[in-house]
Parts: C-alpha cells; sequence; structure tokens
C-alpha cells in the first residue's frame, strides 16, 4: 500500500519536536532572538555592536514539490519566483522590513546544471526585481550561491531533470519600528487576493489531479489517483491547462506592505502569509482574541478543480490551500483599513476588500472562524500547529 504523503501535518509536527529537543542542549544558540516575533513569521535577531539600532530579520523556505511542474512544463524560469516569493511574503508580514541579501543553495542533477542553470537564475533575478521596495535605505544583493552536483540523491519527474533549491533571506527593521504583534477587539482584517495555490499542497494537488502516466520512477505511480493530463482545460479553469494553473507563481506582497507602512508609519499595523496550514496562520499571535472572517475572497478556478477532484471537506480546504486569500493585514481602524484597501487596489496587481474583524475572546486559545465558506456552515480553527 502507497504510503499517504499529502497529510504532512503530523509528520512535521514530530519533526519539529525532535528539531527542538535537539536544539534544547545548547540554549546559548538563541541568546540574541528577540521574543518579541515568536512563533510570527520570521525571527529577529539581535547584535547591539554591528547593528545596535536594527534587528537582523532572518527568513528561510523552498519551493517543495512545486518543482515538478518546472520540468513537466519544461519552464524553469517560474518556480524560482516562487523560491523569493515564500521569503519576501514572510518578511512583507513585518511592514517595516527591508530585505538585505539572499542566498540560494541548489541541489542538481547534471541535465539542470548543463541546460537550464541560466533560466533559473533568471527566474530569480525577475522575482528580486518585483520586490525592489522604493525609497528603501540599500539595495537588495545575492549574497552565495551554491550548487551541489547530486545526480545519484535528487530527482524530479522527468528523467536527469532533478533540482530544488533552497533560499535564505536576512534583512534589517529598525527596532522602534518593529510591530506590536497585539490584535485587539475591534481591529479590522483586510485580505489581499491570491495568484493561485502560491506554494502550498503541491504533493496533494498533484496526486489528486494526474493520472499515474505523469510519473515515470515505478515507487511512486501508485500516489497518482487523478484523471487529467497536464495539457487538459476543464471547464472549471475557464481556459487554461491544469499544469498552466497550477504553474502560476506565488504573489508577491512586499513592496505593497512597504509602501502601507511608509503611508502609516505606526506599529499596529502587521501582515498575515496565508502560507502552509491556511487560515489558521492568523492565530500566530495575540491574546484572548478571535479573528472573525466574515466576507471572505472567492476560491479561484484551481482551488475549484481541487476540491472537486479531491473530496475534502471545506475545513480542509481552508486549511490546506489559501483559498483565494494570500496574504492580510490587521490594521486598527477602519479608515486605515478603507485606505489599505484603495492603496492595493489602485495598484492593480491585486485585489483587497475587508474580510472582517478582530473580537475579543474568552477563550486562552486563538481561533479565526471562516463564516461565509464557499459552502456549509461556519469553521473555526483554534490554535496554531507549528
Amino acid at each position: 500500500m502507497a504510503k499517504k504523503l499529502d497529510d504532512y501535518e503530523d509528520r512535521e509536527k514530530v519533526a519539529i519536536q525532535s528539531g527542538k529537543q535537539a536544539l534544547a542542549r545548547a540554549p546559548w544558540l538563541f541568546n540574541r532572538t528577540n521574543p518579541k516575533a515568536k512563533g510570527f513569521f520570521f525571527e529577529l535577531k539581535e547584535n547591539n555592536i554591528v547593528h545596535p539600532y536594527h534587528y537582523a530579520v532572518h527568513c528561510v523556505d523552498g519551493v517543495g514539490t512545486k518543482l515538478f511542474l518546472s520540468v513537466w512544463a519544461n519552464n524553469y524560469a517560474l518556480q524560482p519566483i516562487d523560491g523569493i516569493a515564500m521569503n519576501a511574503n514572510d518578511m512583507a508580514t513585518g511592514i517595516y522590513a527591508f530585505p538585505d541579501v539572499v542566498n540560494l543553495y541548489f541541489a542538481v542533477q547534471s541535465e539542470i546544471e548543463e541546460q537550464h542553470m541560466g533560466e533559473i537564475i533568471s527566474g530569480f533575478v525577475d522575482a528580486l526585481e518585483k520586490i525592489r521596495i522604493p525609497n528603501a535605505p540599500f539595495d537588495l544583493n545575492i549574497g552565495k550561491i551554491e550548487t551541489a552536483s547530486l545526480e545519484e540523491m535528487i530527482s524530479l519527474g522527468v528523467p536527469n531533470k532533478g533540482w530544488d533549491v533552497g533560499v535564505v533571506m536576512t534583512g534589517y527593521i529598525l527596532k522602534d519600528y518593529v510591530p506590536a504583534l497585539n490584535p485587539h477587539d475591534g481591529h479590522i482584517i483586510v485580505g489581499v487576493s491570491s495568484t493561485g495555490a502560491h506554494s502550498n499542497g503541491y504533493t496533494g494537488a498533484r496526486h489528486v489531479l494526474f493520472t499515474p502516466d505523469a510519473e515515470y520512477r515505478e515507487e511512486w505511480k501508485p500516489h497518482y489517483k487523478g484523471r487529467f493530463q497536464f495539457d487538459d482545460k476543464p471547464d472549471i479553469l475557464e481556459g487554461m491547462s491544469v499544469i498552466e494553473a497550477l504553474q502560476v507563481p506565488t504573489a508577491l506582497y512586499m513592496v505593497e506592505a512597504a509602501l502601507i507602512g511608509q503611508k502609516f508609519n505606526i506599529r499596529e499595523i502587521y501582515g498575515v502569509n496565508i502560507t502552509g496550514n491556511g487560515l489558521e496562520n492568523f492565530n500566530r499571535v495575540g491574546e484572548r482574541v478571535s479573528f472573525e472572517i466574515t466576507d471572505p475572497l472567492d476560491p479561484l478556478p484551481i482551488h475549484k478543480l481541487l476540491i472537486q477532484e479531491s473530496g475534502w471537506t471545506p475545513e480542509q480546504a481552508y486549511k490546506k490551500q489559501n483559498m483565494g486569500m494570500g496574504f492580510a493585514y490587521v490594521v486598527p481602524t477602519l479608515n486605515i483599513a478603507e485606505e489599505v484597501v484603495k492603496l492595493i487596489n489602485t495598484g492593480g496587481e491585486h485585489r483587497a476588500k475587508i474580510v472582517g474583524e478582530v473580537k475579543e475572546s474568552k477563550e486562552e486559545e486563538l481561533t479565526t472562524t471562516i463564516h461565509r465558506p464557499y459552502e456549509g456552515g461556519p469553521i473555526t480553527f483554534t490554535g496554531y500547529a507549528n
């Protein structure tokens, strides 16, 4: 019987817990960590000798199994955008953080080295150009790029085309500008549109959508239970092929977030990246509050296809996918919320609207409730898994 790969959450909890136990042997490894961002989307590090007025902001991520699409589509320029977005969107939640350096680590097979590295790096350049912040105090730079030839260790869905990339993004934020990360009753939630499935849930997506013919490796064929070929165009996708809809890069929210920070210049605004664990990400910060999503953004066609083919319940869908809302802002007043919506919609790249508000709660654990999901009654997520 094939091992189920898409329900990774329980395995991830085990990995995190065992890692924490190992790190607990060396508490000095965290003696410059500022607790203000504990459990949030980035880590803050202090070094009063080198940068006494700033915290260093640290993010790290990858693209995950969305990389399969690059080799299947023979298009290697899009998934590097995902690699940058997964980091930049985490950093964007800090509103006033500026990226400083990006380091890239590639693990590749030989044909990637020989035929596709130029296209891949070009994709990274495209993404980095899109997160250049107007009036930033310094330019984002590439730090170190390392490539490892791992012919025997790494493969994807096409022979000799295996590759993976790890992305580390560091930046700085003025100590006095770190968001308060303390949502209160009456704060307003602004939702921002996604471009698609972004970079989450692609193991499950591939397996429920594509036929076994997608995979050349016999040991993995049994995982593919779908009915589509790459170029099939189901009506629900409104003219796009399945692989085109899946390969759409993750939206980049960093410049918008910085412009919002420059406009309002207050610490009571912060961002929420709707990434792994879906809308549960609201539950990362706060005390005795609930996040009430009363008017969610609509799911996109790719989300509707995934729901149709997977049989997910609404609760599963909103925890595995962004469901049309890739980012959000928690702001202190309705007036500011309306200005944020106007700024984003005027820019034209994304759509934004007020989707809910923060309410006082008697519960110790944070909760997020979607009051009007795409079907059925309200859905509530309690706590945050990680």
